[in-house]
């Protein structure tokens, strides 16, 4: 006789988690804590709870991918609500600053894709995606409520999936692979927002495909579709990802996917 294990549905086993609950993040997993599956080639990281940190969302995307078949970890930082000690304009107190445990940065390395959700300060996450990025070389996703771009990550030294910055002002080992934006803090992340994730997962996992890239001409004028950034053509590039772009008076590489001709 043939027993259903399941109905419509796939199990998946989690270990949660390392200490108790609290109840002013949303009845989650405090500071410091890990829900860790048995398998997992995604890692979902949250910044630690306080009054101001409400991670709400992390639980809710974490649910909405796990539905879509994605086995994942939910990890919460220790020093999340702070910001990395070289965040320029703030006064970053080294007890309290971001940073990453050495018990973190092993727990990081299994996972093949890692998506990280932050808040509405844009400083706040570009610096804090370079201070997780400098610990791992993984694909990292950025969910969060302030509308960013790639650009806004390369430009201090992190390399992303259509703007990378030039060779010797690469400062991360890790790379932005999808930025997923309008992600508010204590409220419900809307069901297409969690599609939207999903797919950045899947478009990060290894292998990752070419995208088609047109071709442009030094000397010629283009524009990156995205925030309007446009110049002329001084040099073109192509590596593995694809083809890339450099306009004159401007330090970064832009992928050729993402531009129109002028």
């Amino acid at each position: 006789m043939r027993v259903a294990s399941g109905i419509g549905r796939r199990c998946q086993y989690i270990d949660c988690r390392a200490e108790m609950g609290v109840g002013v993040t949303a009845g989650v997993a405090q500071r410091g804590t890990m829900s860790l599956a048995r398998n997992y080639d995604v890692l979902v990281i949250g910044m630690s709870g306080s009054r101001r940190h409400v991670f709400k969302p992390v639980c809710e995307i974490s649910m909405g991918l796990r539905e879509r078949g994605i086995e994942l970890s939910v990890m919460i930082l220790q020093t999340g609500e702070g910001v990395p000690i070289d965040t320029p304009g703030t006064i970053a107190v080294k007890s309290t600053s971001m940073r990453l445990t050495p018990m973190e940065v092993e727990q990081i390395k299994p996972a093949k894709v890692v998506i990280a959700h932050f808040g509405n300060v844009r400083t706040h996450i570009v610096y804090k995606v370079r201070m997780l990025l400098r610990n791992a070389d993984k694909p990292l996703i950025v969910v969060c409520q302030s509308p960013l771009d790639f650009e806004d990550f390369a430009k201090i030294g992190v390399p992303t999936r259509y703007v990378r910055p030039l060779e010797e002002n690469v400062g991360t080992r890790g790379s932005v692979a999808g930025v997923v934006t309008d992600v508010t803090r204590g409220v419900p992340c809307p069901e297409k927002k969690i599609d939207e994730i999903a797919r950045a997962v899947w478009e990060a996992m290894p292998p990752r495909e070419t995208e088609p890239s047109p071709v442009f001409e030094v000397g010629t004028s283009a524009q990156y579709i995205p925030t309007g950034t446009k110049g002329v053509i001084e040099a073109v590039e192509e590596n593995a990802e694809g083809r890339w772009v450099k306009f004159e008076g401007i330090d970064l590489w832009h992928h050729a996917s993402k531009l129109k001709q002028e």
